[in-house]
């Protein structure tokens, strides 16, 4: 079984793929109703992640430490992306949202960076080994539960 860092990574890079095929279609310059497709796909990846993140490995470290000022900005980039997602689907121009979901998907993999260079090891080095697996497995039941 996995730990909570290395099932969190790998759900990572299968986001920066998506992320990737989106920037593909949206270099073709797709309709405002396409762009807003695209956002509703990545936003609805995104919130089961965030919630599943926060729920299980955020919701630990936050236990683990005195001082919450640590995950302060993580929790602060879900709120910027989540009011991202927000204006584009009030978007009314196409140019408009698409190069808001750029934006967004750009400031995505910037906090999965931040996520992974700072909060993963932090997390591996508070909780016991057991700990990490038991929270992997937690979140496969999770995202299990999600795809059903």
């Amino acid at each position: 079984m996995e730990t909570i860092t290395r099932t969190l990574a790998m759900e990572h890079a299968v986001f920066r793929d998506v992320f990737a095929q989106m920037e593909k279609i949206l270099a073709g310059a797709p309709s405002l109703p396409e762009v807003k497709v695209l956002a509703t796909v990545a936003e609805g990846l995104l919130r089961d992640h965030g919630e599943a993140e926060t729920n299980l490995a955020y919701a630990a470290l936050d236990h683990a430490l005195a001082d919450r000022k640590a995950l302060h900005r993580l929790y602060q980039d879900h709120r910027e992306i989540d009011e991202r997602f927000r204006l584009i689907h009030r978007a009314t121009d196409p140019a408009e949202a698409q190069r808001l979901l750029k934006k967004t998907l750009a400031s995505t993999r910037d906090h999965f960076r931040r996520e992974e260079k700072n909060v993963f090891p932090l997390l591996e080095q508070t909780l016991q080994p057991e700990t990490l697996v038991t929270l992997g497995r937690n979140w496969m039941e999770s995202r299990a539960v999600a795809a059903a």
